[in-house]
């Protein structure tokens, strides 16, 4: 083999550290040039980097010589003495009944097929045959679609695999050419396939790669090189990026997610906000799709200081001057129980004990008052519905003024439950604190209020906030 092409792909493996704790890595070969080059050459720097090889291929069956390709790639691995797995998948079937384009489709399942046999062979790393050229295209497609600094980095060295973040993807073909990996094969007497759907301009890279990078050609011979140069100060200016998201901490996590100071969030750039939004979802086991519509969305609720940002699975709510950054969740159903006076009821997750005793503290509970002077009828545990009013502070108010004047986030509020009487609210209890109703001047009863454990977040359980 060229020792020129060689050499360049194993200082560049130095330099990334792709192969740092690596025994063992799986090619993803297709039978195109690009993929049958990086197993050639990954066979040639096996001895020196000390880890073993297998190939990964799948068969999208979108074309008729699938299976044909499938068979080819089988032989070339026989002869060169590699193991070899394969997969395959309906992706056109998979494409329809998703209603999603075939080109994320195939590159999905593919990816979750090369994770799959990762995790089950316990490969190190998996490897693609990505060139200069794919990563050149792969920028100007972001730009086109509207991307910032993090999307015009391109492909990295090394990252997690696209839907499987325990498994790491690498890609030592970065440095060369797609001319450079044909000439490989030819050195190696392969004639490796051509994909007859490399022509097809339904798909979006085809279009690009075969109109509009010929035509900006015209315009600047090197736009190739000029776009793989805006890929590395990307990268470069976007490690600034990640240093100034480690810094940005929460003040504190909890079932409900990660909470911020709203103005300090705020205050982020986008970029920043992504990687932080993201980490933290990644925290409850969420996956965010976060794009630039909907961070407008959110920094018009951020500048109101209300609302709320769905990301997919991820929500991003304002409230009370802060942030919370988590799962969706549903308050804890249960039906109004009346209270045992004095003694203690279970109603759905909480245990309320009355007494006419004051009773001493009790960590994990909130105490409070509960005015009878104006008691009517029997005292229940309930939820607060819309219109609940109580008299506070020497006005009659609506509930949800008095939490929310007194800062009481939104996801707590989810979860406040009241005692109330048949006609009004007496005592509000939130995550935390009570509120009480005016004295009349008549002996309260003293209430202690103990909430059920939360859920675990990630547990594909509905997400219960304590009470």
């Amino acid at each position: 083999m060229n020792p020129a092409p060689l050499a360049r792909v194993a200082r560049y493996a130095d330099r990334e550290a792709l192969f740092r704790r690596v025994e063992q890595v799986l090619v993803a070969v297709s039978g195109g040039a690009d993929s049958v080059a990086c197993l050639l050459v990954l066979r040639e720097l096996a001895p020196r980097y000390s880890f073993t090889l297998q190939v990964a291929h799948f068969d999208h069956q979108l074309r008729p010589e699938s299976k044909e390709e499938l068979a080819w790639v089988r032989d070339l691995c026989a002869k060169l003495d590699v193991p070899f797995l394969s997969g395959e998948g309906d992706v056109g079937g998979v494409a329809r009944q998703q209603k999603a384009s075939i080109e994320d489709t195939a590159r999905r399942m593919r990816y979750q097929f090369l994770a799959f046999v990762a995790a089950e062979k316990r490969i190190d790393c998996i490897a693609t045959g990505h060139t200069a050229d794919d990563q050149a295209e792969t920028v100007l497609m972001r730009v086109l679609r509207g991307t910032g600094v993090r999307g015009i980095r391109g492909m990295l060295p090394s990252s997690p695999v696209p839907g499987a973040p325990a498994q790491r993807l690498i890609r030592p073909l970065l440095p060369l050419r797609r001319e450079e990996t044909e000439a490989i094969c030819a050195e190696a007497g392969i004639d490796p396939l051509v994909d007859s759907s490399n022509q097809d301009s339904r798909y979006a890279r085809n279009r690009l790669r075969n109109d509009i990078l010929p035509a900006l050609r015209e315009v600047n011979p090197s736009v190739e090189e000029a776009l793989i140069g805006l890929a590395q100060s990307a990268r470069e200016l976007f490690a600034d990026v990640e240093r100034a998201s480690f810094a940005v901490q929460p003040l504190e996590r909890g079932p409900a997610g990660a909470i911020f100071d709203l103005r300090s969030f705020a205050a982020l750039p986008n970029e920043v906000m992504t990687l932080v939004i993201e980490r933290e979802a990644s925290f409850y086991s969420l996956v965010p799709e976060v794009n630039r519509t909907r961070l407008e969305n959110l920094r018009q609720v951020l500048r109101s200081g209300t609302g709320q940002v769905l990301f997919f699975d991820t929500v991003v709510q304002a409230s009370a001057g802060r942030v919370r950054v988590g799962p969706e969740f549903e308050a804890e159903p249960f039906e109004a129980r009346v209270l045992n006076v004095p003694g203690i009821t279970l109603a759905g997750p909480w245990r309320v004990q009355l007494s006419t005793d004051e009773m001493p503290a009790t960590e994990g509970a909130v105490s409070a008052r509960v005015d009878t002077g104006r008691q009517k009828g029997a005292l229940r545990l309930r939820r607060l519905v819309p219109g609940d009013r109580m008299r506070y502070h020497g006005l009659d108010r609506k509930v949800t003024d008095i939490l929310a004047n007194a800062k009481v986030p939104a996801w707590e509020r989810v979860n406040a439950v009241a005692v109330a009487d048949s006609e009004k609210v007496l005592t509000v209890v939130t995550a935390d604190r009570a509120f009480e109703t005016d004295p009349s001047g008549e002996e309260p009863l003293y209430l202690r209020l103990t909430g059920a454990q939360p859920a675990a977040p990630g547990n594909g359980s509905r997400l219960v906030l304590p009470s």
